[in-house]
């Protein structure tokens, strides 16, 4: 968020001249209300947070302004950056029901604040949004919420509730395609994946779609074509996906796969050396070595294959061998810290962090010695709350993680084994789809050609081709 200049707030108490932070505000709790009031309609944030809490503090919540005050409140903070303590402000209003006009108002802020990044899921959607009812809504607000208790009644297999919720989105709401999104995720959970892949192509063509909407439709569309074992569309798919979602390293993964099965080990290799770059080494997935091992065997390089297989122990050798060691999963530092960058574990130390980053604002603004306290009391609440989740949700990843890397060292040894065998056999391709010929770099031509060797370009990653010659006797 901007942090506004402080505007000069002309009322009957005097602003004392100066800087930004310097306004006076009014000991008379009404005269303190409309300082508020006006300091809002000027932009002023600060200004209007330190007037609306004046107002606030010893009131009660039977005051006939306590949620109007409340509601400039939470809107001053999430304009200053501090969405955490703005939602609990808007929720709180929401959930007394006390001022019928205000609620459409923060429902839409506490909408903001939920699509909009890093939030508290478990307080402000399963919590409240998800399972309340509000009477008389205005049409641009209800869909919001309907939408999100449709998706929560599909996850509870509730579908009768589900579709209920959802069937009344209208067509002309911005949620109206994410609901169509839900119904196809339920289908392909439950194995009707030929309607759900139809339906996916009928979806991504309309116009408008949110751009995070699209990536999800194109991911799905990729994944059930692998499913299905059309990889050529699944490649087709995965490449239109990384021009949507650049930054996403698993991405790499699954089309390395699609490209094995097609045949085409080099292009394989390529994409696995790109995810060596500095930029995706956040990555947890111990199957790419696997991946990596079978892809030069299938290219008779027995040595390059061995070390590949090798390199799981090399990249994850402290978990496996606490692992081995018999070491309690929560007590291995490895183990935890892979666990930390994967599933809810991430998204649960996404919301830490932003709640110590908005922690740290508390300062830049001048609020008063009260609501200064108060909001690093509540925000030292919230990051305490955040890390008893994580820890809670820690045990499920860790567990997945351990299983990820005791299936993939089991894939190295099974592979090693192979090369030993094959090494024996001679150099014969295992049995398989046709392996692809090795590209031919032409001295003319459209497309250039680029040699790197231990560095990595980012705008290149997607592009790498491992040029190893194949060595088997078919």
């Amino acid at each position: 968020m901007y942090r506004f200049l402080c505007s000069v707030v002309a009322i009957t108490v005097a602003a004392s001249a100066g800087a930004c932070g310097t306004v006076n505000i009014s000991k008379d709790r009404d005269q303190a209300y409309n300082q508020a009031v006006e300091a809002f309609s000027n932009e002023d944030h600060e200004v209007a947070a330190r007037a609306s809490w004046a107002y606030l503090d010893g009131a009660n919540k039977d005051d006939v302004r306590y949620d109007r005050a409340l509601r400039l409140l939470a809107e001053s903070a999430e304009n200053m950056g501090m969405s955490y303590v703005a939602s609990l402000w808007y929720l709180d209003i929401a959930k007394a029901k006390r001022e019928v006009e205000l609620i459409p108002l923060v429902i839409r802020g506490l909408e903001r604040i939920v699509m909009g990044g890093p939030h508290d899921e478990e307080t402000l959607v399963k919590g409240f949004l998800a399972s309340s009812e509000f009477a008389q809504l205005p049409p641009e607000v209800q869909p919001f919420l309907d939408f999100l208790q449709g998706r929560n009644s599909t996850s509870a297999n509730l579908d009768d509730w589900a579709n209920k919720r959802l069937n009344r989105i209208p067509a002309k709401s911005p949620y109206y395609h994410q609901a169509q999104y839900v119904r196809i995720v339920r289908a392909i959970a439950r194995g009707q994946l030929p309607a759900a892949g139809e339906a996916l192509d009928e979806l991504v063509k309309e116009k408008n779609l949110p751009a995070k909407l699209k990536r999800d439709i194109v991911r799905s569309q990729a994944r059930l074509a692998f499913e299905s074992k059309d990889f050529e569309k699944a490649v087709e798919m995965y490449e239109k996906l990384r021009t949507l979602a650049p930054d996403e390293p698993g991405l790499l993964l699954e089309m390395a796969w699609s490209h094995f099965y097609l045949g085409d080990s080099r292009r394989a290799l390529g994409l696995l050396l790109a995810l060596d770059a500095p930029v995706y080494q956040k990555l947890i997935a111990p199957e790419r070595f696997m991946l990596e091992a079978l892809a030069l065997r299938r290219l008779c390089q027995f040595n390059h294959a061995r070390k590949a297989a090798v390199r799981l122990q090399g990249r994850h050798g402290d978990a496996l061998d606490d692992l081995h060691a018999g070491v309690p999963l929560m007590k291995s530092k490895a183990l935890r810290g892979a666990a930390r960058l994967r599933g809810s574990t991430r998204r649960l130390a996404d919301f830490r962090k932003l709640l110590q980053r908005e922690k740290r604002q508390i300062d830049e603004y001048s609020l008063g010695d009260k609501l200064t306290k108060f909001l690093t009391t509540l925000y030292d609440r919230g990051i305490a709350e955040a890390r008893r989740r994580e820890e809670r949700d820690m045990r499920v990843e860790v567990r997945r993680v351990a299983e990820d890397l005791l299936r993939a060292e089991e894939g190295v040894r099974l592979i090693l084994h192979e090369l030993s065998v094959a090494m024996l056999r001679g150099r014969r391709r295992p049995p398989g789809v046709k392996e692809k010929p090795l590209i031919k770099v032409a001295p003319g031509g459209k497309n250039v050609f680029y040699g790197f060797v231990g560095e990595f370009w980012t705008d290149e990653l997607d592009d790498l081709v491992v040029t190893l010659r194949d060595r088997c006797i078919d």
